[in-house]
């Protein structure tokens, strides 16, 4: 067995100077060495900041020469966009000591779940980050985004009659937002993947959500002790993709169902980006000499990556827990014990390998999809359900996580036309953003930037992780290193295991 090691931080660098347009000073600290293999894991945050009192004056980064300045981020915005009858700033300070002007533009809702595809996204913890995009500037243009779903006959209850949607017949695109386009609701239908062992089914996992960085990404725990949460964590559900290596050394399979809901396609503005106000204070804030702790903590708060374009919409999927020995014991197949659970919310599922004919027989199975999936033959084979869902209200997902039904399932296909989700998406590094605006004098940050982003993935590479025995992949979680056992092995290193000849 091979020794825990514990973590070790290094220690807290020199505080930086005061920088006089916030009144704060910095420090920071790096992971030396993760925990590994059980040992001692890290507390407490790598950034910390002070308020100060700044012994010069703040100096106005962005020279806006004949333009307006906004009060509050100092960004510049055009002179026509003063008095406009809309806040160009977010302090509104463009529309001060203006006569009543009311906007011209008559579409005034904004895009259903547009802020989700501004924000920034990091790919260690596979989480959004800050907005990086300012999604409430329209520059004062009024372009429409048309919502072919309007025509839908809705009923008023109240007073009994049927109308059309005209409020959701056009929604305002913002100015980031270069193109966006409903599409008709269409779902991709519910395909089924088998997984001898847990080992497997993650790896699936990581390569649905993952990108040729060169990194290998964790299970995040519940709360991660260090600031940095790298892994998945699932927004809802009955249990987490944690759990999964809790059943490595038991003799289970998984059945992973899945089906995509798209709803609209977008692509975000490639040149002259406006960015969020408060990433733009934070990014003139920064101070052209490199300092990596100030830089990592910028990375940290807005992400590693941006989006450039991607689809909206939802996923839903399940990963049930299957006891073979159960399973073959009731004389079951991975087949019926998807299907019977399929039945139960009304869908028809196949397997990649093996589509489940119209013929087999559900004597297992309750098809009653109001009370759910019963406990018959099948369900004793099924040691636990995992649900996951991106995109829907609160209340459709509830109901999904409560108990998966066809009329649950149904809500949450609904919802998902104002609650979409940012299901897949093309990322850019975060130092692009800062070429592909119009701001000045940025060169020295942007350099930092990416500087900074190559120290902040090595920091947090799994590479630093390792070795794990008889085939395990080492993994990063935060500062800690864990080892994803193949099925039969265990142990901190997975150096314990029952398979002969290891």
């Amino acid at each position: 067995m091979l020794a825990p090691i514990n973590c070790q931080l290094s220690q807290w660098s020199e505080w930086t100077e005061c920088f006089p347009c916030q009144g704060k000073k910095y420090r920071h600290r790096t992971v030396l060495q993760p925990s590994k293999y059980g040992g001692r894991r890290c507390t407490g945050s790598l950034w910390d900041q002070m308020e100060c009192v700044p012994t010069g004056t703040c100096a106005v980064s962005q020279d806006c020469g004949n333009d307006f300045r906004c009060e509050e981020s100092g960004r510049c915005i055009k002179h026509h966009l003063v008095c406009n009858g809309e806040a160009d700033c977010r302090d509104e300070s463009d529309e001060v000591n203006c006569e009543d002007v009311e906007s011209s533009c008559d579409y005034v809702d904004p895009i259903p779940g547009v802020a989700r595809l501004a924000q920034g996204y990091n790919i260690l913890t596979q989480q959004g980050a800050q907005l990086v995009y300012d999604i409430a500037y329209y520059g004062g243009q009024c372009e429409s985004v048309y919502n072919g779903e309007w025509r839908e006959l809705k009923y008023d209850a109240t007073c009994e009659h049927l109308y059309y949607g005209d409020d959701e017949k056009y929604f305002r695109r913002p100015y980031n937002v270069h193109y966006y386009q409903f599409l008709a609701y269409a779902d991709t239908g519910f395909s089924s993947e088998y997984y001898d062992d847990a080992k497997d089914l993650l790896n699936a996992i990581k390569k649905d959500t993952s990108w040729n960085v060169g990194i290998t990404v964790g299970i995040s725990p519940a709360e991660s002790p260090v600031s940095l949460e790298a892994g998945f964590r699932l927004s809802q559900g009955r249990g987490t993709l944690r759990n999964i290596t809790e059943y490595q050394s038991k003799n289970l399979g998984f059945i992973r169902v899945r089906t995509k809901v798209q709803t609209a396609r977008f692509k975000m503005r490639r040149t002259d980006i406006v960015l969020d106000e408060d990433m733009f204070q934070s990014l003139m804030d920064l101070p052209d000499q490199y300092n990596y702790g100030m830089y990592s903590q910028f990375i940290n708060t807005y992400g590693t990556h941006f989006m450039t374009s991607g689809t909206m919409g939802g996923v839903f999927e399940y990963i049930l827990v299957i006891n073979i020995d159960k399973m073959h014991k009731a004389e079951l197949t991975k087949d019926s014990v998807s299907s019977c659970f399929g039945a139960s919310m009304g869908i028809d599922i196949s397997f990649q390998e093996a589509k489940v004919k119209p013929s087999l027989s559900f004597d297992h199975c309750s098809k009653d999809a109001s009370r759910g999936f019963e406990s018959t033959s099948a369900n004793s084979a099924i040691e636990d359900i995992i649900p996951r869902v991106q995109g829907g209200d609160t209340a459709s997902i509830g109901r999904l996580m409560e108990g998966s039904s066809v009329n649950a399932y149904r809500y949450w296909g609904r919802s998902l036309k104002l609650n979409p989700a940012v299901i897949d998406f093309e990322l850019m590094s975060i130092d692009e953003i800062v070429r592909r605006t119009n701001l000045q004098h940025l060169e020295a940050k942007r350099k930092n930037l990416k500087r900074a982003l190559d120290e902040y993935m090595t920091e947090f590479n799994a590479c630093r992780c390792g070795p794990c025995r008889n085939n395990g992949e080492p993994m990063m979680v935060g500062a800690t290193c864990i080892c994803d056992c193949e099925k039969g092995a265990q142990g901190p290193a997975c150096e314990n295991t029952m398979q002969e000849g290891k």
